[in-house]
């Protein structure tokens, strides 16, 4: 019997509380989803229940797509049946990231077929969400504390990308989507350890690429070396630009960087300037966020890097932060092998950063890399000179390890596997 229709169901769960609660926000992300497949919408109705919850389908000619909530809970029950040609998963997957579900069981059906009943493309697994719970556990934790505390909150709002909250504790904290982006406290171990290295090794400093880091600490770090001529900072987000210039508390922070006369802001998709412009760079630093969910794992594939690549130098040198190679082996492991796998070496390299733990980097190059680094030119308080290789204890995995690809996409899968278990 030929196939009729694609029905999806999903039990979606840890969502943004927030989010699930609201029915004009639920309604414009599932509009947005059915735009995205081409599919056309009859009508739509959404009802809010007191003192919590949410219902809501959406007609469509193919059929429909429906949601029902339990902010109480963080879960939510989706519906989604369409006759229509195209593969609905990926666009239901970045739906599911979008209000933040951290974990989801998705049952497949191919309608119209005898005796099928339940099926995936792995097999009989229940399929995964590319989503990711918006923060981490132990973020939400110490986010609380710190709301219960009164403490100063400088900035509050929210973007078209992120949920955004600046505020001012013994530190000076920024959350984006309830994760810990830095501390004052401690973010130069992590900024001197991705930016000094790379600096310090390549034979010329003056055209510097920095991709994400819109908060201008990478950039600091950069600025240290007079000789740097000319600086273009591509981050996607215009608020976090926009606190990064303007909030008197960051900008003491990041020492003003983004104001420096050498710099150029660059408010776009890392991916769309890469493709768009032909200057050659001395030194590129990759400063994006942790591969959590189907966008964030497309700035680590294979393509992406042999983009970069055609902007490096012939003696050029690229800096690339990876993720914990202690907490999330197969993801920084995963990495370096896709780096490979684009035509660079490597070299793998850690550091501690108080607030995340052992975190992991890699030098990146056409030719073989120094085993040590140089003594340190320019001012430092969080590093040593003479950063060595990983230690044996932080060995890569034996398996799982994956190179990352736009037709192999599954960073964002492994991050999410081993996110689950520590």
């Amino acid at each position: 019997m030929e196939i009729k229709g694609q029905h999806l169901i999903v039990d979606a769960y840890d969502c943004q509380v927030e989010l699930i609660n609201n029915a004009d926000d639920l309604k414009r992300l599932m509009l947005e989803t059915l735009r995205e497949l081409q599919l056309e919408v009859l009508l739509a109705y959404f009802h809010s229940f007191s003192p919590q919850g949410v219902t809501g389908i959406v007609a469509i000619s193919t059929s429909h797509f429906s949601i029902h909530t339990w902010p109480e809970y963080g879960y939510s029950a989706l519906d989604l049946y369409t006759c229509s040609p195209m593969d609905a998963l990926p666009a239901l997957k970045k739906f599911l990231g979008k209000i933040g579900a951290g974990r989801a069981n998705i049952y497949e059906i191919k309608r119209g077929m005898e005796g099928l009943i339940f099926t995936n493309r792995e097999g009989d697994k229940l399929l995964h969400s590319a989503g990711r719970r918006r923060g981490d556990k132990w973020d939400w934790k110490i986010l609380k504390e710190i709301k219960n505390g009164n403490h100063p909150i400088l900035f509050k709002g929210k973007s078209k990308f992120h949920d955004i909250l600046l505020v001012e504790a013994k530190d000076l904290r920024l959350y984006m989507n309830d994760q810990l982006q830095f501390s004052s406290l401690d973010e130069k171990h992590y900024h001197e350890a991705l930016v000094l290295p790379v600096m310090e090794l390549a034979p010329s400093r003056e055209h510097v690429l920095i991709l994400g880091g819109g908060d201008g600490f990478a950039l600091r770090e950069v600025l240290k070396y007079p000789d740097v001529f000319h600086v273009d900072l591509v981050d996607i987000d215009p608020m976090i630009i926009h606190l990064a210039k303007n909030e008197r508390a960051l900008v003491t922070a990041n020492h003003g960087s983004l104001k420096d006369n050498r710099v150029t802001v660059h408010t776009m998709d890392a991916r769309e300037y890469v493709n768009g412009n032909n200057k050659g760079y001395d030194v590129v630093i990759i400063d994006f966020p942790d591969p959590a969910d189907h966008d964030t794992s497309l700035l680590y594939t294979k393509e992406f890097f042999e983009h970069v690549a055609r902007h490096l130098n012939t003696e050029g040198l690229l800096a690339c932060q990876a993720n914990s190679p202690k907490g999330t082996p197969k993801v920084y492991w995963s990495i370096g092998k896709t780096l490979q796998a684009s035509g660079f070496k490597t070299k793998p390299y850690f550091t501690l950063v108080p607030s995340f733990g052992v975190w992991g980097f890699y030098l990146v190059s056409r030719k073989s890399i120094l085993k040590k680094l140089p003594e340190l030119s320019v001012p430092h308080q969080a590093i040593n000179s003479n950063l060595e290789l990983l230690p044996p204890t932080l060995h890569s995995p034996q398996t799982g390890l994956i190179i990352n690809s736009e037709n192999n996409l599954r960073l964002h899968e492994l991050y999410q596997e081993e996110i689950e278990k520590i």
